[in-house]
C-alpha cells in the first residue's frame, strides 16, 4: 500500500513539472513577435477610349455627276480620318513592388487583426467586414459599316448592252451570186458612263414615283399611313443608294478601346495609345500609329509637408506605413489638341508617413485606408 502512494506521488510529481514545462514553452513561443507583411498601393490610370472613324468613298459615277443629275460632289477623294469622341480617366490601385512593410506585435496587439485585399494591399485595421474590392470588366467593340458603292447591288437593268449587227452572207444560185442579210446580236458590257447614265435615270424614276405618291396621283394609293411611312422610307433610301454612285458615301464607324498607364514616381509623361488609320485603336508598340500622349505637372501639395520625428527606440516594424497621395494636372494630347485636362490624386507623387502601432492597443478603435492611394480615410470607434 505503502508503494502504491509512492508511486502516485511521483506520477503527480512529474505530471507538475511537464505541464511547468510546457507552460513555459508556450511562453517563451508568445514572447516571438508574429509579422505580417503588407504593401501600399500605387496608383495606374485605366483608359477608356470612344474613337468615331470617317470613312470618305467616291462614287464610281463622279465624272459624270454634273453631266446626268445636274451637282457637283463634294467628296473627291477616298479617305479616313480619326477623331477622338471621347476619353475618361479612372484611377486604380495596386501593388507598389517599392512599398512592401512588416508589421510586428507589440505588446497586447496581434497584427492578424489586420485587414488586406488578396493582393496584399493595406485595407484597415480591425475592421470587422470590409468590402473595399471592385471589379473592372474590359470590353473591346467595334461597329462595322457598309462602305463600298457598287452599282451592281442595285441595278435593275443587265449588265449586258444588246447591240444588233446586219452582215451579209454571199449565197451562190444558179445563174449569180447573191448578198443575203443575216442580223447577229452580241452582247457588249456597258461602259461606265451607259451605266451613270442609266443610273441617273433609274433616279428620277423614283423620285417622280414619290411625288406622284405623296400628291395621290395614283390610281391606287397605299391603304394607310403606315403604308405610306414604309414606301416613302424604301424610297428614300433607294434615292440615297443611288446619289452615292455619283456624290460618293461618307460613314462613321465607332470604336471603343482600353488602356492602363502606370505613372512612376517621377513621371512627366508618356504614349497612352496610338491610332492607326488601318487598325484603329493599338497599342503604344505599332510605331507607326500616331501616338495620343499623357502628359503629368506634378502640383506638389506634399512638397512641403514636415517629415514627424520619430522615437529612436522604436523599431521600423512596430510602424503603421500610409501615403499621403499628391496631386497632379493630367492631360491628354492628340497631335496639337489638348482632349483632356483634369486634376488627378496620384499616389506614388506624394509621401509615405508612419504612425506608432501602439495607437491600435485603444479598445474599439479601427483604421480604414483608402485602396486607391493608401492614405487614411478615417479612425474611429467601433459601435
Amino acid at each position: 500500500m505503502f508503494k502504491l502512494v509512492v508511486r502516485m506521488t511521483l506520477f503527480a510529481v512529474f505530471y507538475m513539472q511537464f505541464v511547468a514545462v510546457n507552460a513555459q514553452k508556450r511562453k517563451a513561443d508568445l514572447d516571438v513577435p508574429s509579422t505580417v507583411v503588407y504593401a501600399l498601393p500605387k496608383t495606374v490610370f485605366n483608359v477608356d477610349v470612344v474613337a468615331e472613324k470617317k470613312i470618305r468613298k467616291v462614287g464610281p459615277f463622279a465624272r459624270f455627276s454634273e453631266k446626268y443629275i445636274g451637282v457637283t460632289p463634294k467628296i473627291s477623294s477616298n479617305g479616313v480620318e480619326w477623331n477622338i469622341k471621347s476619353i475618361e480617366l479612372t484611377e486604380n490601385g495596386e501593388v507598389d513592388p517599392q512599398h512592401y512593410y512588416k508589421l510586428s506585435s507589440v505588446e497586447d496587439y496581434e497584427p492578424n487583426l489586420i485587414q488586406l485585399s488578396p493582393e496584399g494591399l493595406i485595407e484597415g485595421f480591425n475592421m470587422n467586414s470590409l468590402n473595399l474590392e471592385k471589379e473592372v470588366h474590359y470590353s473591346a467593340l467595334k461597329e462595322d459599316a457598309e462602305v463600298e458603292i457598287e452599282y451592281g447591288k442595285f441595278s435593275i437593268d443587265p449588265n449586258l448592252l444588246i447591240k444588233k449587227d446586219t452582215v451579209y452572207k454571199v449565197v451562190e444560185t444558179d445563174t449569180a451570186f447573191l448578198k443575203v442579210p443575216t442580223v447577229i446580236e452580241q452582247g457588249v458590257v456597258k461602259s461606265l458612263e451607259d451605266k451613270a447614265k442609266e443610273a441617273a435615270h433609274q433616279l428620277f424614276k423614283l423620285r417622280k414615283r414619290r411625288f406622284k405618291i405623296l400628291t395621290a396621283n395614283y390610281e391606287v394609293l397605299p391603304p394607310d399611313g403606315k403604308a405610306y411611312e414604309i414606301i416613302i422610307r424604301e424610297l428614300d433610301k433607294l434615292e440615297k443608294e443611288y446619289l452615292s454612285l455619283f456624290l460618293g458615301k461618307e460613314v462613321s464607324v465607332i470604336e471603343r478601346g482600353q488602356f492602363t498607364y502606370k505613372p512612376s514616381s517621377n513621371d512627366k509623361g508618356g504614349v497612352l495609345f496610338r491610332i492607326s488609320p488601318n487598325k484603329g485603336l493599338v497599342d503604344v508598340s505599332d510605331l507607326k500609329a500616331i501616338p495620343v500622349r499623357v502628359e503629368f505637372k506634378n502640383l506638389g501639395l506634399t512638397s512641403e509637408l514636415p517629415v514627424l520625428p520619430q522615437d529612436p527606440n522604436l523599431s521600423p516594424n512596430s510602424l503603421i506605413h500610409y501615403r499621403i497621395p499628391g496631386q497632379a494636372e493630367v492631360k491628354i494630347v492628340f497631335g496639337k489638341d489638348v482632349i483632356y485636362k483634369k486634376n488627378h490624386l496620384i499616389a506614388q507623387f506624394g509621401k509615405v508617413m508612419t504612425m506608432p502601432s501602439q495607437v491600435l492597443l485603444h479598445e474599439g478603435y479601427k483604421i480604414e485606408f483608402y485602396p486607391n492611394t493608401g492614405a487614411i480615410k478615417s479612425i474611429s470607434k467601433q459601435k
